[in-house]
């Protein structure tokens, strides 16, 4: 099965549908606007009462707005324990595979040549597969899986060009010794793609835009139904609110926006690996 079949097979996949600037700039324009058409609602209303003879509740939705204020707080509080939790996994998933790849680069010293140095170089040649090309985006299923198809194909020639490194007459404690870090390093492709997917759901998401719009609206509507008007409060709290929605975002997907995943330990690694095959007068 050739990468390309392979990676099609990858449907967990989950990426977000906007980016990051499309949700910066919807929650800039939705959130001020609810509590506006909130304000205007709420105005309405007290009109159409007080021209009927009838009293508008000082204490009306009070309630109400305490709750969802309150659900509010929980959502946010959960996404962001979320986006940071995604953030250490993915920081842990990338030093991991660094690791994994200094660690079968090194014990594959202990096999002769000329199986150590073309596994060696193709040991490199898949470190450099491991990072995300250009700026570091991978924001949508197609930059994705041409990440996944590339370095599934220099994936393949780990494990066959290790059992030709590894065959007789070398020793069995060696060939156990090489093989399983060899595994290793190639598992660690999928804690890389388990951390690569967005695990917020779009639901959950949207219950989150919910609560902030409605809460944002009932503010709004119980100034209006109380004959106050909509004072610079209301956007002062709009304002904190979409910030702390797009750092959830900006944390939460790493591969695009201020936060992103640093790939330090991975460079390092590489640049680590080509020093050692330069030293011997091998290109990388």
């Amino acid at each position: 099965m050739d990468a390309t079949t392979t990676a099609s097979l990858y449907t967990e996949i989950t990426m977000p549908i906007l980016s990051i600037h499309w949700v910066a700039f919807l929650l800039l324009l939705a959130l001020p606007t609810a509590a506006i058409v909130g304000y205007f609602t709420g105005a309405a209303r007290r009109k159409s009462l007080l021209a009927q003879g009838q009293k508008v509740d000082a204490v009306v939705g009070e309630a109400t707005l305490g709750a969802i204020l309150a659900l509010l707080g929980l959502l946010l509080a959960f996404s962001f324990g979320n986006a940071l939790g995604l953030t250490n996994e993915r920081k842990s998933a990338m030093v991991e595979e660094a690791a994994s790849l200094g660690t079968v680069f090194l014990r594959a010293d202990y096999l002769p040549d000329p199986g150590r140095t073309e596994l060696q170089k193709s040991i490199l040649e898949y470190a450099k597969t491991r990072i995300f090309p250009g700026n570091g985006q991978i924001n949508n299923e197609e930059n994705a899986r041409a990440f996944i198809v590339r370095t599934l194909e220099a994936q393949a020639k780990l494990w066959p060009l290790t059992l030709e490194a590894t065959r007789d007459p070398t020793p069995n404690p060696i060939k156990t010794f090489v093989a399983s870090a060899m595994n290793d390093a190639i598992d660690a492709h999928l804690f890389r793609l388990k951390a690569l997917s967005n695990p917020v759901s779009d639901i959950t998401q949207s219950m989150l835009l919910a609560a902030a719009l409605v809460s944002l609206f009932l503010l709004g509507n119980r100034s209006g139904m109380v004959g106050r008007k909509l004072t610079w409060r209301t956007f002062v709290f709009s304002g904190f609110l979409f910030v702390v929605m797009v750092t959830i975002v900006d944390t939460q997907r790493g591969g695009e926006g201020f936060v992103r995943i640093d790939d330090f330990a991975l460079r390092a690694t590489i640049h680590e690996l080509e020093q050692t095959l330069a030293s011997r007068g091998i290109s990388g």
